[in-house]
C-alpha cells in the first residue's frame, strides 16, 4: 500500500468517525448535517428530512440549519420555538405580500389606503417576530460554539482552551 492508499484510507476513517460532528455539502445544493439531517433548498423554502423520516420546512438555510443544531443538541424548546416562529414569520410574509398587491392593484385610493393602514400592525408583528427569531438563532449559534469549546476541553490536549462557562 503506497502513501496514498494510506492517507486516504486515515481520512476516510477519521471522516466516518466524526460524521456526527460535520456539516457538509452534499453536492446537489444541500448540506448533510450532523449525518442526521439532510437539509434541501427549493426555491421558496428549505427542506430538512431527518433520518427517521421526518421532514420539517423552513424560509432559509439559516434557520434550518439553527433547528438542526438546536435538535442535535437536544435543546428540544429551541428547537420547537424556532420551527413556531419561522412558520409564523412565513405565514405572515404570505399574508402581508397579498394584501399589499391587493392595495397596489387597486383603483379606488381610499381603499389602497385602508388596507396598507390595516396591515401595519401585521407589519409590526412581522417584525417582532423576525426579532424573536434572530434570538432563537443567536441562541442556537451559542449552543454550537459552547459545543465546540466543550469538546477541546474533553480531549484533554490542552487545558489552557477550558472556559469556565
Amino acid at each position: 500500500m503506497n502513501r496514498t492508499q494510506k492517507l486516504e484510507k486515515f481520512a476516510d476513517r477519521e471522516i466516518k468517525q466524526l460524521q456526527d460532528k460535520l456539516i457538509v455539502p452534499d453536492g446537489s445544493g444541500g448540506y448533510t448535517a450532523f449525518g442526521k439531517y439532510r437539509i434541501i433548498p427549493k426555491k421558496e423554502h428549505v427542506v430538512v428530512q431527518v433520518k427517521n423520516n421526518e421532514t420539517v420546512v423552513f424560509g432559509s438555510k439559516r434557520v434550518a440549519m439553527s433547528w438542526c443544531v438546536a435538535d442535535r443538541l437536544q435543546r428540544y424548546a429551541l428547537a420547537r420555538n424556532i420551527q413556531i416562529l419561522d412558520n409564523k414569520r412565513q405565514s405572515l410574509a404570505a399574508d402581508i405580500h397579498c394584501r399589499q398587491q391587493l392595495a397596489n392593484h387597486s383603483r379606488n385610493a381610499d381603499f389602497a389606503e385602508s388596507v396598507n393602514t390595516k396591515i401595519q400592525r401585521k407589519i409590526d408583528y412581522f417584525n417582532m417576530l423576525d426579532s424573536e427569531l434572530e434570538k432563537c438563532l443567536n441562541s442556537a449559534k451559542y449552543w454550537q460554539l459552547k459545543g465546540f469549546a466543550n469538546e477541546t476541553a474533553r480531549t484533554g490536549r490542552t487545558t489552557a482552551n477550558k472556559t469556565n462557562c
